[in-house]
């Protein structure tokens, strides 16, 4: 990854080469995206398969009011922090003039990448894998592994309003995530109750990847969900079925 003993030119070089492609990916993405969306339709909360016109809403104006309410929801915090407290999320290390020769002893970066940074710290020497390539591994692994959930969840029911073990054990995975981006914000050496963060995070590491690796699977076969309504109407009509435990 850094073409050398230490970050120099070739790691520059890769790193640009990756931000000028990343781009023209996502916006092949974006047309893979707008053909699943045409062929298989859009989802919905309660994972009901539309079965004809009754079951859908013209996008505008319904969509398009709704999309304009949560854009302007969301430009007045948007602007609040633009315009009155554009320090409010930065790093005080960011102010430091660079220096080439010293590397922070403690790097955080963004809130949203500190689960994946959790990860990445959690992972130990393990037979001839380093840390560092395990780590490696484990942080792609992190965000791949959503990748396979449509062959680890064999379920029949898609929402989880209708599937009361997986209900509860999502709760316990947004909580994992949780710890996770809290151990990141923190360094490996750091105690909470006499109880290292290194191993807070390894724990929370083991679990994330058991959540979607044996939880899941094994939840969509022991588990016995209720019946969803047999359409979207249906549901919102009431004359949805009560259906079984």
């Amino acid at each position: 990854l850094w073409g050398g003993f230490s970050v120099d030119n070739p790691t520059l070089n890769r790193f640009f080469s990756f931000h000028y492609l990343l781009p023209f990916v996502i916006f092949a993405l974006v047309f893979v995206h707008l053909w699943a969306l045409h062929v298989h339709k859009s989802n919905n909360p309660i994972g009901v398969d539309i079965k004809g016109p009754q079951d859908t809403i013209p996008f505008h104006p319904y969509y398009t009011m709704k999309d304009l309410y949560g854009l302007g929801v969301f430009m007045i915090f948007f602007m609040f922090f633009v315009f009155f407290a554009p320090n409010f999320f930065a790093e005080p290390d960011n102010y430091i003039k660079a220096n080439p020769l010293v590397t922070p002893t403690h790097i955080v970066p963004e809130w949203y990448f500190l689960p994946a940074y959790a990860v990445l710290r959690a992972v130990p020497d393990i037979w001839f894998i380093s840390a560092k390539l395990g780590g490696v591994i484990a942080m792609f692994g992190f965000t791949l592994v959503l990748l396979l959930l449509p062959w680890l969840d064999r379920s029949p029911v898609r929402s989880a309003r209708f599937r009361p073990i997986y209900r509860q054990f999502f709760w316990v995975f947004f909580i994992d995530c949780i710890i996770l981006g809290w151990v990141g914000a923190n360094t490996p050496d750091a105690v909470f109750h006499g109880i290292p963060f290194l191993w807070i995070g390894r724990t929370a590491t083991v679990y994330y990847f058991a959540h979607f690796l044996i939880l899941i699977p094994l939840i969509s076969i022991l588990e016995k969900p209720k019946m969803p309504p047999q359409s979207i109407s249906a549901a919102v009509t009431g004359t949805a079925s009560k259906g079984a435990e």
